[in-house]
């Protein structure tokens, strides 16, 4: 006949093996002296959030393209970097630098092929014209074809006027940060890299 076995419960053992085994006495932990690492800070201000996102943006016929993206960027506080573009274009106004001289006025149809640049937001900046001119903070190089097939590539320095189906592709960010460098021409920094002939200019 077996006999009925009294069942100790496992937390039981493990407690009372503790309190008799010699290894009880042991420190458990870091030596003494050492210091905790510090945690680092997943505070983020919601304030200071950059957001960056992917647009298109329709334009519609007889419309000046680039003063489209300058309302669109001051309706919703954001600056804009124009990735490409596609459709036909009625005219524009341009030139072959990056320079304002030389500026000239082509009237098509032409078939636009790429369309980049930014457009960085400042709202004490006046709207008023559509031109890139030196007081507007944009820049927008341009690529297109006649309907013979020459290829044009400037900057737009006026109105660009869609005609049919121009489309934007763009990405647009919010809180955008512009820092400012200064150069002293009478620092040591910049004699030392004047006078260093491995120095890309």
């Amino acid at each position: 006949m077996v006999e009925p076995r009294t069942i100790v419960p496992l937390s039981s053992i493990v407690h009372h093996h503790y309190l008799a085994s010699p290894l009880a006495k042991k420190k458990v932990g870091r030596p003494l002296g050492s210091k905790n690492k510090p945690k680092l800070s997943h505070v983020i201000s919601q304030a200071n959030v950059q957001v960056q996102k992917p647009i298109y943006i329709e334009v519609p016929n007889n419309l000046d393209v680039i003063e489209a993206m300058v309302q669109f960027a001051h309706h919703h506080k954001v600056s804009i970097t124009v990735l490409s573009a596609s459709g036909t274009i009625a005219s524009v106004t341009l030139n072959y630098t990056d320079s304002y001289a030389s500026t000239f006025t082509l009237y098509g149809p032409f078939s636009l092929i790429s369309l980049t640049g930014t457009y960085i937001n400042n709202t004490a900046i006046s709207s008023s014209s559509s031109s890139c001119n030196l007081d507007h903070p944009c820049c927008f190089r341009i690529s297109f074809s006649t309907i013979s097939g020459q290829s044009i590539i400037g900057f737009v320095r006026g109105k660009l006027v869609a005609a049919n189906g121009v489309i934007v592709m763009a990405t647009i960010v919010n809180n955008l940060e512009v820092h400012k460098d200064v150069i002293n021409n009478n620092s040591k920094e910049w004699d030392d890299d004047n006078n260093n002939p491995n120095t890309y200019i």
